[in-house]
């Protein structure tokens, strides 16, 4: 027997078994590396599955997969989500999906398919991209923003709260969105009493100055003295939609006959009449109005738009998170002198 194998202090013999050892190891973890990513791929393909989008009027599955057309139908997808056809979108998204192996290489695509998800309003099946996305980079600050954004839209805000500790320990600025969600929480809760819930919106406007308008809204939603006694006088430019629409019955006209910018506001609108003593108040529309009025021109309106700071876009309804980029505090009041028309007014509120 020693004629056949090698003594066991012979060195040469000890390296053989490492080496043999080492490549058995190598081997394994080769075999078992790809059984788990192939276990992986046909976990994400039965999840997937469950959230195909029936009846696409877009029929891609026929089109013979290669890499060269993942960059194209990117672009492709991501111009039906921008012009809304996200049929279309989903059905590029999940073709590229599940003929990609690697997950690093569809993560992009399963953040886009989520973010078409998020835009049709499918905030469930959003949700569920994001966590699986998650599961496997949970430093994803994108992904975090987002689910964030799909809970505070299903008024879950404790979950939304949840998402913030991630991206607050990766060091993202996240204290407006933690206030904001702390406002939005406190105007749902319906067990707070009228009384105690003024109290706390005054609290926030206090703590927190970007709030003021989205504050200012509520107040003269649920106690009209307390909108008029918190009016701040410097910030009227920001809120001049908001005191535009309000109901005559809903005025103070203690509080706006002793003020000059609310009474050459309410003097622009046709609720009080013009005097000649009336100052200009460096607001442009107002005192145009107030002006075309003293020289006879009565048929004048504003007409109000915004825009979003962060995004650019503008939007013909007021928000308090972006509907494009979804950015808090972005909005941008603009007034526009316009024609005055006979219709039935409506109040933002």
């Amino acid at each position: 027997m020693d004629k056949i194998l090698p003594s066991y202090s012979d060195p040469l013999f000890s390296i053989l078994i490492i080496t043999i050892l080492i490549l058995i190891g190598a081997l394994g973890s080769y075999y078992l590396s790809n059984y788990k990513k192939e276990k992986e791929r046909k976990n994400l393909k039965k999840f997937l599955g469950t959230i195909s989008v029936d009846n696409s009027t877009l029929d891609i599955n026929k089109l013979p997969f290669e890499t060269s057309l993942i960059s194209p139908l990117s672009v492709v997808a991501k111009s039906f989500t921008s012009s809304g056809e996200y049929q279309k979108a989903i059905s590029i998204y999940l073709y590229l999906i599940n003929n990609i192996q690697s997950f690093f290489q569809k993560e992009y695509l399963l953040q886009e398919l989520g973010n078409t998800y998020l835009r049709a309003g499918f905030l469930r099946r959003a949700e569920s991209i994001f966590l699986e996305i998650l599961k496997k980079h949970p430093r994803n600050r994108e992904v975090l923003y987002s689910l964030e954004l799909i809970y505070e839209s299903l008024n879950e805000y404790k979950k939304a709260q949840e998402t913030l500790v991630p991206l607050e320990i990766m060091g993202e600025n996240i204290q407006k969105l933690r206030v904001n969600l702390e406002l939005s929480a406190f105007l749902k809760d319906s067990s707070i009493q009228k009384e105690e819930r003024v109290k706390g919106l005054i609290e926030f406007m206090q703590r927190e100055p970007f709030l003021y308008r989205r504050v200012i809204r509520e107040l003269f939603k649920i106690d009209i003295n307390s909108a008029w006694e918190n009016l701040d006088v410097d910030r009227i430019d920001t809120i001049i939609d908001i005191l535009w629409f309000l109901p005559s019955s809903n005025l103070n006209f203690d509080i706006i006959s002793s003020n000059e910018i609310l009474k050459s506001i309410y003097t622009a609108k046709g609720i009080l009449h013009i005097e000649d003593s009336l100052p200009k108040i460096g607001i442009f529309v107002i005192d145009t109005i107030n002006s075309a009025q003293k020289g006879g021109s009565f048929n004048i309106d504003l007409n109000f738009n915004y825009s979003c700071k962060r995004c650019r876009d503008n939007f013909p309804i007021s928000f308090d998170r972006c509907p494009k980029c979804y950015a808090v505090n972005t909005i941008i009041l603009n007034a526009t002198i316009i024609e005055k028309r006979d219709y039935i007014e409506y109040s933002l509120f």
